[in-house]
């Protein structure tokens, strides 16, 4: 699933393409992924023209002059390209939107989990619930305090905290292992274990590799590329995920997995505690 460094990719590679450009058509070729209902993006979108591409959290934002807003959630498998409108369309193509360059920005999603939400300040449509709850960014100002704040008294392991995008935006699988393991912390340590001292070098491992997944322009492992289809380079700096039974860079023991806040973990026994 694209994390913030490849949300934040994708945007930084589409921002320049789409801001000033009017749509000129809009289909959908999956009608469950467009929300509240697949009929507004025809009816609002043509004629618009888009001013502002953002990110927050795992979200991508368009905004246009009418004031309408569009929220991309890729989740597993989706992608979003700016692609000449003569490119033979896949058939996993969820929606393609012309714009007056000759260009389309599609969505293409082989698992088809990904969903694009319309709405307005004025009542128009529904902005996701997913995106209403989201915490800080981990670069804000408050990130390292409501981290904190969140684990006082919570039993369950660090990893989950993590992901928990109600206490910080952005954050997945990827990273997140990523995070531990500079960080020396096990995945399993329960979140109220953690002591200042932890969180704080925690919380520098996670800017730390947030950082350098967007120099980088995000992990590649599967599906994710960019706005250009180009894939990232992240995946050959990573020093724990994906790397089951490899020699950790540290220690040289092997890295382990496991299931850990429900989702598969890698670490290392030897240098996280």
């Amino acid at each position: 699933m694209p994390e913030l460094p490849e949300v934040e990719t994708v945007k930084r590679t589409l921002a320049p393409e789409l801001v000033g450009k009017t749509v000129v058509s809009a289909k959908v070729f999956l009608l469950k992924a467009i929300k509240p209902r697949p009929e507004l993006l025809e009816e609002l979108l043509p004629g618009r023209v888009i001013q502002e591409v953002d990110r927050r959290g795992k979200y991508l934002i368009l905004t246009l002059d009418s004031g309408v807003k569009i929220a991309f959630h890729l989740r597993m498998t989706g992608q979003l390209l700016y692609e000449a409108s003569d490119t033979l369309l896949t058939k996993h193509t969820t929606l393609r939107l012309g714009l007056d360059d000759g260009f389309d920005l599609r969505m293409v999603d082989q698992r088809k989990f990904g969903t694009v939400n319309i709405y307005s300040p004025e009542g128009v449509g529904v902005a996701p619930q997913g995106l209403l709850t989201l915490g800080p960014e981990p670069f804000d100002a408050e990130a390292l305090s409501r981290l904190k704040q969140a684990a006082q008294g919570r039993k369950g392991p660090v990893k989950g905290l993590l992901l928990d995008q109600r206490v910080l935006a952005g954050l997945g699988n990827i990273y997140t292992d990523e995070a531990l393991f500079g960080a020396g912390i096990h995945p399993a340590r329960p979140a109220h274990s953690l002591t200042e001292a932890e969180w704080e070098g925690l919380y520098q491992e996670i800017c730390r590799v947030l950082t350098e997944g967007i120099k980088h322009r995000g992990t590649t492992r599967r599906d994710y590329v960019d706005g250009r289809g180009r894939p990232g380079g992240y995946q050959e700096l990573l020093r724990v995920y994906g790397r089951k039974e490899m020699a950790c860079p540290n220690c040289g023991k092997p890295i382990k997995y496991a299931r850990i806040a429900g989702r598969g973990t890698h670490f290392c026994p030897n240098c996280q505690s």
